[in-house]
């Protein structure tokens, strides 16, 4: 899928006029967002969630949350917190409820009984190619015409060489503000572009709390943009730098006590706004007419990878708005691994914060999203994995901010990192703390440790090859060039009078 796809805003218009596309307003790759986009579902049985000490592997029908938190002034400490517990809610229909007129025939709310099913070429079929019919057969109730657009990909095989790497940075904040401190955060930056290469380096995101003081001093942001320029610099692999988001902090937005001007994010944008990112192809986009809530779109091999980075909002909890705007990101992109990026979302003892759990309770219900990543918490290390009906997410906490090491002459953090190390080969993600000044790691198994992951999506990358409208129980699209020998996996999502449905994927090879 084209990283800078672009619609216009008349050929969205025509586009729902044409099939009573229900579902909610997406901000395409490369484009800004100017308001919010609703989701809705309809809330099924509350499941009960438990406390294990392993890595929350259970069986798919049992929501289960895990937690392994940890503390200490030193690399290597640890104290775990108490588990957790929580009431979840699972979801059920696959009807958008948007308010916006549906065709002329369907009448006043979407068929419940549409469904749709792939029917040809049959599951694991051989066919002759290099031409092949996909077709969806549907049922219920058809009011009006049906469209089906279709996604096919090839089936890659995985090796070592499909590994790739995401750069976690904690908060900065002791880093801008002291300049005795502050060789150690472009010595961060520095490090990724010296390594972009060698570790397959694919993004970059920081937690938050870029600075100390959000309103009050620029002279911190200005540190902050000297040691990320470094990010910036060009080249072959990188033609817009190497891709990052940053999710706004709570010393960033000065929001409660932290500055004299709460919840206001001037200089953030000043800084690190939408101006600085629009151009670059990585960059998807944000909610309303400001910076503080991002998302960005990077692709490793055959791997496609969502982030979005949401705002510290602290008392005032997360808003819905976003929350459902962020929803709508990851689902426009439903085979890409998403990734939040947000300031305050584990606790010290593992458990969600406030904001996090509001955050969680979205994300759950959306399959793609597997990692969550946060800081606020000084000292600490802290990660929790939740299962709900089969859906698993990791979400961590790093912060090193108040890390002094006078042995090796160091404060503020001493360059510590998180190292994000995938391999969609093994389906797992292994972890790694490093700081680039000191060239140490910390090898404890609260800093250094393997997530399992669902990274199939990297065999291949699903693409549009064509859609098809009408009347009827049918609906069939020709693909043609296929490669022999090569095996494929489509599927269709189908659409009428604001009902939609996509169907299982299914595989076939071509002789």
């Amino acid at each position: 899928m084209p990283a800078r796809l672009r619609l216009t805003s008349l050929a969205l218009v025509a586009l729902v006029a044409a099939c009573g596309d229900n579902a909610p307003a997406l901000v395409p790759a490369t484009a800004s967002a100017t308001g919010s986009t609703t989701a809705s579902s309809t809330e099924g049985n509350t499941p009960t969630s438990t406390t294990k000490p392993d890595d929350g592997t259970t069986a798919p029908d049992q929501p289960v949350t895990t937690t392994a938190a940890s503390t200490g002034d030193e690399p290597g400490t640890s104290g775990d917190g108490p588990g957790t517990t929580g009431d979840e809610t699972g979801t059920t229909g696959e009807t958008d409820t948007e308010d916006e007129p549906l065709l002329p025939g369907c009448g006043d709310t979407p068929p419940a009984d549409f469904h749709a099913e792939p029917s040809a070429p049959a599951e694991g079929a051989a066919v002759p190619g290099p031409s092949v019919d996909l077709e969806v057969t549907i049922g219920g109730t058809i009011l009006a015409d049906a469209t089906a657009k279709f996604h096919l990909r090839e089936v890659h095989t995985l090796t070592d060489a499909d590994d790739f790497t995401i750069v976690i940075l904690p908060d900065t904040q002791n880093y801008t503000q002291f300049p005795g401190n502050f060789p150690q955060y472009p010595a961060q930056t520095q490090w990724v572009w010296d390594h972009r290469n060698t570790d397959n380096i694919v993004a970059v995101l920081h937690n938050g709390d870029v600075v100390q003081h959000g309103n009050i001093e620029e002279i911190e942001w200005e540190r902050a943009q000297t040691a990320m320029s470094t990010l910036e610099k060009t080249g072959t692999k990188f033609p817009d730098g190497i891709p990052y988001g940053i999710a706004v902090g709570n010393h960033d937005n000065g929001a409660s006590f932290h500055d004299d001007v709460p919840n206001s994010t001037t200089l953030f944008n000043k800084y690190f706004g939408v101006k600085r990112f629009e151009d670059r192809a990585y960059y998807g986009g944000h909610y309303g007419n400001k910076n503080d809530n991002n998302w960005i779109l990077v692709r490793a091999g055959n791997l496609d990878i969502v982030m979005v980075s949401l705002e510290y909002r602290g008392d005032l909890g997360q808003d819905p708005d976003v929350l459902a705007w962020a929803r709508g990101v990851f689902e426009d992109h439903p085979h890409a691994l998403g990734i939040v990026n947000s300031h305050h979302i584990v606790k010290a003892n593992g458990d969600f914060s406030a904001e996090g759990k509001q955050i969680y309770d979205v994300m759950k219900k959306i399959d793609n999203v597997q990692l969550m990543t946060s800081g606020h918490i000084k000292q600490f290390r802290a990660r929790r994995t939740d299962n709900y009906m089969g859906h698993k997410i990791h979400s961590m906490l790093a912060d090193y901010q108040d890390l002094i090491l006078p042995g090796e002459g160091c404060a503020g953090g001493c360059g510590y990192m998180r190292i994000w190390r995938f391999s969609p080969k093994k389906n797992q993600v292994k972890v790694e703390t490093y700081s680039p000044s000191l060239d140490k790691s910390m090898t404890s198994d609260k800093e250094q440790f393997t997530l399992a992951l669902d990274l199939s999506a990297a065999t291949g990358v699903f693409e549009v090859v064509g859609q098809a409208a009408g009347p009827g129980a049918a609906l069939a699209h020709t693909v043609s060039d296929l490669k022999p020998g090569a095996t494929y996996e489509w599927y269709a999502i189908v659409k009428e009078c604001g009902a939609k449905v996509t169907t299982p994927t299914r595989t076939f090879t071509v002789e």
